[in-house]
């Protein structure tokens, strides 16, 4: 990706992971605000204890059970392909009564109709090339049953290898 491409899609981390329906506030960068949810700031943390020396951490690091108290606000994708495909492996009971469905095991593109050229799979590509957390908070219109929600998650990338983002792991935050 040219550094132009790059620069365009940093400008565009406004628009990550909805269609937002108010601006908010996004950080793509090396940590959260201080001001960040609690929840947020214990994925994170957890993040960088699974950190290797060198490189991002992979799956192999991270243990659902390690992090009980996030489990129902987790998502983790798997990057598929090329161009990349983003399937469900573990998704929180929050994420799953959103949805009003079990999405464990499906590819996004399958679940929700236009996600290819959504602002959420702009958002998954961005993290596969930057290769850092993403947070956001705010309020936003996605694949939800309630139409309007404040959200604030932050997207992790995982890497088997230490470099290729083969997962994403979110944990978000939905306050009505």
């Amino acid at each position: 990706m040219s550094h132009s491409t790059a620069a365009r899609y940093r400008t565009r981390s406004i628009m990550l992971h909805a269609t937002l329906t108010g601006l908010g506030e996004t950080q793509a960068a090396n940590a959260p605000p201080a001001s960040c949810h609690p929840k947020i700031r214990d994925v994170y943390a957890y993040w960088l204890k699974i950190h290797p020396p060198h490189g991002l951490p992979g799956r192999q690091h991270f243990e659902p059970t390690d992090v009980p108290g996030l489990l129902r606000h987790l998502r983790l994708l798997e990057v598929e392909g090329d161009p990349p495909r983003f399937k469900v492996r573990v998704i929180g009971t929050q994420y799953s009564e959103r949805l009003g469905r079990d999405a464990t095991g499906r590819y996004l593109d399958e679940l929700f109709e236009g996600f290819s050229g959504s602002r959420f799979h702009r958002a998954l590509m961005e993290i596969i090339e930057i290769k850092r957390p993403v947070w956001r908070r705010g309020p936003l219109q996605w694949f939800c049953r309630e139409q309007f929600t404040h959200v604030e998650r932050i997207h992790l990338p995982l890497a088997r290898d230490g470099s290729t983002v083969d997962m994403v792991l979110t944990v978000c935050v939905f306050q009505n």
